[in-house]
């Protein structure tokens, strides 16, 4: 939706920042908007010259005219054979809706190498960037709390997935939960609780996205996934503090990327959950 919305430079600004995530600033060169000479970026590796064209409503008539031109105004092809084709062969336009049969058959009927790639194909490059691109391209978009979601709900399904404990299933209480701090002064050392205090509060912030997920799991899931991490958390050895840092590790090496720090949070924000849950940890008085 929101590459969608984009229109005009606002769509050729983010086929900058994508291609810039996806060739690397070696590689793809952005073009200053006006008087572009119907060059709207330039793949070098590939060389191909980018056009795109992001109109508010589709209409059949506008895009002949935006891509052969009209009496005494050029249209971008033609743009592009006069100022680029020599050195560059390749012509690809990008649309920020889907690719309709028209604009297919007119493209596909240019003489040269040319394309056009719509909304479809721009999420196919977006899924495989790497974790990292995409969370930057996220905080582009203004959609990284989504991001998050997304994240958090593959983190649940790959530890579903995964796990083969067949345990008795457990039953939870929802007990009244004592506040965090009480509970991280009894699994951790002195020195590091206000370092653990300043940790919870910034995970606590996807603790409601986590609840939220969960609602759309039966509790069979839900039980399944608490085996999983209860089971993994008691086969490890040390304190909480090492077995709370080993556990993160493990399953972002397993699932994710251990370079990618938002994952890691992710998954560090759902063992926490599991302890503010009484999961794992030693439990106070009260939650016994």
């Amino acid at each position: 939706m929101q590459i969608q919305s984009r229109e005009g430079f606002g769509f050729e600004e983010f086929i900058d920042e994508l291609f810039l995530l996806k060739y690397g600033v070696d590689d793809y060169i952005p073009i200053r908007r006006n008087k572009d000479q119907g060059n709207d970026g330039t793949v070098l590796p590939e060389q191909k010259i980018i056009a795109c064209y992001a109109p508010r409503k589709y209409s059949k008539a506008d895009f002949e005219t935006k891509v052969l031109g009209a009496t005494n105004k050029e249209g971008d092809f033609e743009k592009y054979q006069k100022n680029w084709k020599d050195k560059y062969p390749n012509w690809e336009m990008y649309v920020n809706h889907e690719v309709s049969p028209d604009q297919l058959n007119i493209i596909q009927s240019l003489d040269g190498t040319t394309s056009i790639k719509g909304i479809d194909q721009l999420l196919n490059i977006i899924d495989e960037l790497v974790s990292s691109k995409k969370r930057k391209l996220a905080v582009y978009l203004g959609i990284e709390n989504f991001f998050i979601q997304d994240y958090i709900q593959d983190i649940i399904n790959d530890l579903l997935n995964a796990s083969g404990e067949e345990d008795k299933a457990l039953h939870f209480d929802k007990k009244t939960l004592v506040p965090p701090q009480k509970k991280i002064e009894l699994n951790f050392e002195q020195e590091d609780w206000d370092g653990m205090n300043s940790e919870m509060m910034l995970v606590m912030e996807e603790f409601n996205t986590i609840t939220n997920i969960l609602s759309g799991y039966n509790d069979d899931e839900i039980n399944t996934l608490k085996r999983r991490v209860i089971n993994d958390y008691n086969k490890l050895s040390g304190s909480f503090k090492e077995r709370l840092y080993n556990l993160t590790d493990q399953y972002t090496r397993e699932y994710g990327n251990i370079k990618d720090d938002e994952y890691v949070k992710c998954v560090k924000s759902i063992l926490l959950y599991m302890f503010e849950q009484c999961l794992i940890g030693r439990k106070t008085d009260s939650e016994l």
